[in-house]
């Protein structure tokens, strides 16, 4: 199935060809970016992670990382990766927009207060970071700044998936979307991945997700970012 037949058929039909609607969750982008790409980010990442003055980025975060870090990468390197993540961004927008009207939805995604009136703005990647995560670590519900949010999975071991906690929630490793208040068991406030190395997902900065714990001595290694909306 194509890109384009996925984003404009989010729903699903019963057995008996009865269609069945989702039409008020917010969109998430799920693609896989080149496995290069990936590499070069865990090697820029572990150069970070080992320089005595790169400064640790997880108190500037939401995670509870006691036994791993974040890491901001250095800006020049994120200039330079900024060209390739657009092409998904993109991807992303224009699916959106081609699935509603291309003109509406631009009008208004795209629309900035500056200085006193409204303008066109322009996408730009404002931040990006390396979160290396441990047995124990974990990342609380919690949203970003800025327009979209990305996370790309670097380093994903499958023993974080196989031990689980003694509890109903049974989701370590895994990354989970939240929008929405359950008031009925109809209603799915909810949508959990396992991720899988290179996998990319790109959603609504104010999209509340959050990562649970594993339980197992492994590394799980994420790079994220934020874009915004400038009119530079």
């Amino acid at each position: 199935m194509s890109y384009d037949e996925t984003i404009k058929d989010p729903h699903f039909k019963t057995k008996e060809g009865d269609t069945v609607l989702y039409p008020f969750s917010p969109p998430l982008f799920k693609s896989k970016v080149d496995s290069s790409f990936t590499l070069d980010l865990i090697r820029e990442g572990r150069k970070q992670q080992n320089s005595e003055n790169a400064p640790d980025f997880s108190s500037s975060l939401a995670g509870n990382l006691k036994y791993g870090k974040s890491f901001l990468y250095p800006k020049e390197y994120t200039n330079k990766v900024e060209k390739y993540l657009n092409q998904y961004v993109m991807r992303f927008i224009n699916g959106i927009a081609n699935h509603y009207d291309t003109d509406y939805f631009n009008k208004r995604f795209f629309k900035i207060y500056d200085k006193d009136q409204y303008t066109t703005g322009t996408i730009k990647l404002e931040s990006l970071w390396i979160n290396f995560q441990h047995k124990h670590d974990y990342n609380p519900p919690h949203v970003h700044s800025g327009a979209l949010s990305f996370v790309i999975f670097c380093k994903v071991p499958s023993k974080i998936f196989e031990v689980q906690a003694d509890s109903n929630f049974q989701n370590a490793g895994n990354i989970v979307f939240d929008y929405g208040q359950d008031i009925t068991p109809l209603m799915g406030t909810s949508a959990t991945y396992a991720p899988e190395v290179d996998d990319l997902f790109i959603f609504p900065a104010q999209l509340k997700h959050f990562v649970p714990s594993f339980w197992v001595d492994e590394e799980r290694i994420s790079v994220s970012g934020n874009y915004s909306l400038t009119t530079v």
